[in-house]
């Protein structure tokens, strides 16, 4: 078979070109040796092999009754848009807004002890679906292009967009998407009974804080729970295992491998990575792709490795939103990731080498030697450096 692309081209790999003729078990051991499991096949340039017969053929996986990814190696799906980024970014926006005024009244319900209306936040994680649904990449950029809020209010609505959007490429039901949704609007609802002394605090934790912030999780599925809320267990189980690790070093029970719900990994990952890039009073956000390098720190240790590798997959090295420079000093913003391709999204080329604006930015998918004139992307560009504010160049507003 015809490999076309190793499917980790900004991590190391054994070959000198992303792309060859495997004609050995050899060559496919390599890859595995480098923790290559999934490669991308050109079967135009494969040589035909014989039909498997039927008998032969692997057993589909059973769903899994109790919701969730039917197996932990589900595959990275091209996820087709159904609209382009500029026609979804008008209902992105409204989706986006509307679910956060529902995150502050989730809030100020929890602080009062008042009644959670649950089916307003199934709404908007109703609308959080359908969204990605149209277009993957559209609210994503909206995380990556807010100015800085309440990181109270925020956080889980993040989390919720970067769990959907992982589990859409994932390949997830919209029944699952929507349980996942739920679960990451509500995982940190425990917070709200954590001392703002310990919760806020810009400096080191004490081991006697650190314990009580590490109760949390379980609290959120306490308040669920309390709630007596028509939710699934398994959106419970998403707010309390949310910090479940594979190495059994997280919280609250422990859990350990696949002991963990995949929802939750899903959860934890997004968690993980909207904590590292979001501005906080006494913190600045990290760029996406140290963040996802601080992740991937984390394979095989807090993460399956499979887990990391398609979370990075879904967020792309270089979300939407970011500023790069390419190799020949234009400035460009990136507008979609290629998921099958990371190193080549499609980007507007903003801005000429000496950083004169253009008028008329100009739509070029890297991704097609026909469009990208060469241009590569050299690296990011932080956005004090950018002397332009990357929301500009999307339209937020219909028509």
């Amino acid at each position: 078979m015809f490999v076309s692309d190793v499917g980790r081209t900004w991590l190391n790999h054994p070959w000198k070109t992303k792309s060859r003729l495997l004609t050995e078990r050899s060559e496919i051991d390599e890859l595995i040796q480098f923790g290559i499991e999934e490669v991308y096949i050109d079967t135009s340039k494969s040589v035909k092999a014989p039909k498997t017969p039927p008998a032969q053929r692997p057993k589909p996986v059973p769903p899994d009754p109790k919701g969730g990814l039917h197996e932990t190696r589900a595959p990275v799906k091209k996820v087709e848009p159904t609209v382009a980024m500029e026609s979804e970014f008008p209902k992105a926006a409204k989706a986006y807004s509307k679910a956060l005024d529902t995150s502050k009244a989730l809030v100020a319900a929890c602080r009062m002890n008042k009644r959670i209306e649950v089916s307003e936040v199934q709404e908007n994680v109703d609308e959080l679906v359908e969204s990605v649904s149209r277009n993957r990449d559209a609210l994503t950029a909206l995380i990556k292009l807010r100015h800085f809020d309440d990181y109270t209010y925020t956080h889980s609505l993040n989390v919720s967009v970067l769990s959907i959007s992982a589990g859409k490429t994932l390949g997830l039901t919209d029944a699952e998407l929507k349980t996942l949704g739920l679960g990451t609007m509500f995982h940190d609802l425990g917070k709200l009974r954590i001392p703002d002394n310990i919760l806020n605090k810009p400096g080191k934790l004490t081991d006697e804080e650190f314990e009580i912030m590490r109760n949390h999780a379980a609290l959120s599925a306490e308040i669920l729970t309390e709630q007596n809320l028509n939710v699934s267990d398994l959106v419970i189980h998403v707010a309390r295992s949310h910090h479940e690790r594979i190495d059994g070093s997280g919280y609250p029970d422990h859990l350990q491998g696949e002991q963990i719900p995949p929802l939750a990994v899903i959860c934890g990952l997004s968690d993980v990575y909207d904590a590292l890039t979001s501005d906080r009073v006494y913190h600045k956000g990290m760029l996406p792709h140290d963040a996802l390098k601080f992740i991937y720190g984390l394979r095989g240790s807090h993460f399956q490795p499979d887990w990391v590798d398609r979370f990075v997959q879904s967020v792309g090295i270089y979300p939407p939103g970011s500023v790069v420079e390419l190799n020949t000093g234009h400035l460009a913003v990136i507008m979609e990731v290629n998921n099958r391709s990371l190193l080549t999204p499609l980007v507007k080329v903003v801005a000429d080498p000496h950083g004169q604006l253009y008028q008329r930015p100009k739509l070029v998918d890297l991704n097609k030697p026909a469009e990208n004139q060469g241009w590569t992307i050299t690296r990011v560009v932080p956005p004090n450096e950018a002397g332009f504010e990357p929301a500009s160049f999307y339209n937020f507003t219909a028509g």
